[in-house]
């Protein structure tokens, strides 16, 4: 008898002690929340964000489980680059870009005229992004954020995408309720982390509102401004798809500080897609192999990594060139 007591005794002992750090661990998380919920307002006051504003966007907050399992979540496995462009430069795609192509053309042309983008680019960005702005997400903007921020792996990034989430509301760009987007804080057609909005989006028709989410106007300006910030060159493409032959790549090591000229690469034998002579020129291009020596092979130029100021993947910014081609051609 006095070993079963002291068996039931050690397991309520046992739970207690469980239930008390579960207890204390919630309140600790909270009181950290409360502390570092003070230091955000400190931060965004000195900013000149009103106090107003700032309640209003935290008030309700709501910390997100699915943010958090989103921000943790690893591939199983590596995706080749042909599965990834597959998916994302189909035939659908490309023929909504054509259609919507005609159906914006005036407009593409005279924010081309501005920017000194391509239009195909603009709209293969807007395509890839968004599906033509047909899906920009419906996760608060702010809870995302705040989720991220607080005890983040990555949270001082996203501390500062938070207070520059917060600055565009306390401008009237946007309406708290309207602030939507990805998981990750990525917002409108454009798909913009807050400080590229800050910095980028553009208001193309002069109504008072850089609208990312519902103008087409701003949307394609903001688009191609980001690029022309970045080092668009409008006399040049992104880069081509071309035919190597085994015998130079037995050679070859691809040295990504050491760019060829296009007269380099013509000499070795690397040939268009169409089995045709590359253009004879001074022109200095990369050889990209995104899936290795089996796989597809790309001649890249400067506006190639330009594309990848907008997203960082190698495979986005192969699609991105591929899709604003099939656009136009």
């Amino acid at each position: 008898m006095l070993l079963l007591n002291m068996i039931i005794y050690n397991k309520i002992l046992l739970i207690s002690s469980i239930f008390l750090l579960f207890t204390n661990y919630s309140y600790s998380n909270e009181n950290n929340y409360d502390k570092w919920l003070i230091s955000l307002k400190s931060d965004a006051l000195q900013r000149g964000i009103s106090e107003e504003t700032f309640n209003r966007a935290m008030n309700n907050v709501i910390i997100t489980p699915k943010v958090k399992k989103l921000d943790k979540k690893q591939p199983e496995t590596q995706i080749t680059f042909n599965d990834y462009f597959k998916r994302t430069v189909n035939n659908a795609r490309v023929n909504i870009g054509k259609k919507k192509y005609e159906q914006y053309k005036n407009d593409l042309f005279k924010i081309a005229e501005v920017y000194k983008v391509q239009p195909r680019f603009i709209l293969s960005i807007w395509g890839i992004e968004t599906n033509y702005g047909t899906y920009t997400g419906s996760f608060s903007v702010i809870s995302s954020l705040t989720t991220l921020a607080f005890q983040g792996r990555r949270a001082k990034f996203f501390r500062k995408q938070l207070l520059d989430a917060i600055e565009i509301i306390d401008k009237e760009y946007i309406e708290l309720e309207n602030m939507k987007g990805s998981w990750a804080g990525a917002m409108g057609q454009s798909q913009f982390m807050p400080s590229s909005y800050l910095a980028y989006a553009q208001d193309f028709d002069k109504d008072g509102r850089k609208d990312i989410w519902n103008n087409h106007l701003d949307v394609f300006a903001s688009i191609a401004f980001y690029l022309k910030s970045h080092g668009w060159d409008n006399s040049k493409t992104w880069g081509r798809e071309v035919i190597v032959s085994n015998k130079f790549l037995e050679s070859y090591i691809n040295n990504k500080n050491e760019p060829k000229t296009l007269k380099y690469w013509s000499d070795n034998n690397i040939l268009r897609i169409d089995g045709t002579k590359l253009p004879y020129l001074n022109l200095k291009a990369f050889l990209v192999m995104p899936d290795g020596i089996k796989g597809k092979k790309f001649l890249v130029y400067d506006n190639f990594f330009t594309i990848k100021k907008y997203n960082a993947s190698t495979y986005y910014a192969l699609s991105i060139g591929i899709l604003a081609d099939r656009i136009k051609y």
